[in-house]
């Protein structure tokens, strides 16, 4: 049987910022999620500001 663990990241997302502050957040985030990508971590969900991963226990 297959076992995972967990991680949860919150992210605020009802901050009134600009589009250039948008785009730069956004690059952030894209390179915080590749880099849990290489890690192994999957998203599995987003729920009201929250981002939810799971990765294979080996």
């Amino acid at each position: 049987m297959k076992k995972y663990e967990y991680k949860v990241i919150p992210i605020s997302t009802t901050v009134v910022i600009t589009t250039k502050q948008y785009k730069k957040i956004a690059q952030e985030f894209e390179k915080e999620l590749n880099q849990l990508g290489a890690e192994g971590w999957e998203l599995i969900q987003y729920k009201e500001g929250f981002f939810f991963f799971k990765k294979e226990i080996l």
